[in-house]
């Protein structure tokens, strides 16, 4: 009888994977995935960002969207203020892998004019330093444009000021997977045009 019981709990642990196991295992967009069917935002956060650099297969790619429409949904309802914050985050890094148009039909605004402008979620990527600048010892500041939109992703990032030797290629990839609460006017999240900067980090 224990060993029937041993087996059937061994059995369990392979079909049905605890949050220990799922610990336990590197990144990847499938253990996302996992996370985010869990509503473990937090945990598929944490992940989405480790893979910041690695371009998704066709396969992942639909994890990715599953993602998204998760996450959507999961803004739609009435959830704790951080638990929404770590599904726009999962929502805003799984569509940085796709060049879709902005939300909506409206223009970004150029100006918020008064109303509340976006807010920074969450802890953003930094700048990695290519090679051939850290080794010339380039520092500075990358003056970026983007538009954040109207469910608080960046979209269109342009330089306004940049740096040389591939900082502004390094810049515009750490700012694509920033987050932000929208930007809201009369109430209703809007798109609107934002500028950012991003710096190199100091020497050591």
């Amino acid at each position: 009888m224990r060993a029937a019981r041993s087996l059937l709990r061994v059995l369990c642990l392979l079909l049905v994977p605890s949050e220990a196991l799922l610990a336990a295992d590197s990144p990847s967009f499938e253990r996302a995935g996992q996370w985010v069917s869990r509503d473990r935002f937090e945990k598929a956060v944490a992940d989405l960002q480790g893979l910041s650099s690695v371009q998704p297969s066709s396969a992942e790619e639909k994890i990715l969207r599953r993602a998204v429409g998760k996450a959507r949904a999961f803004l739609s309802e009435k959830h704790p203020l951080q638990e929404r914050n770590a599904a726009r985050q999962v929502l805003c890094l799984s569509r940085a892998y796709f060049q879709e148009e902005l939300p909506g039909d409206a223009e970004p605004l150029r100006s918020m004019g008064g109303p509340q402008r976006p807010e920074l979620i969450g802890k953003p990527a930094a700048l990695q330093v290519p090679a051939a600048a850290r080794k010339a010892g380039i520092q500075g500041t990358v003056i970026v444009e983007v538009v954040v939109d109207q469910e608080g992703c960046v979209r269109r990032p342009r330089i306004l000021k940049g740096l040389p030797l591939g900082i502004d290629g390094a810049a515009l990839a750490a700012v694509r997977s920033w987050t932000f609460r929208p930007g809201m006017l009369a109430g209703r999240p809007v798109a609107v045009y934002y500028v950012v900067t991003v710096s190199t980090p100091p020497r050591r």
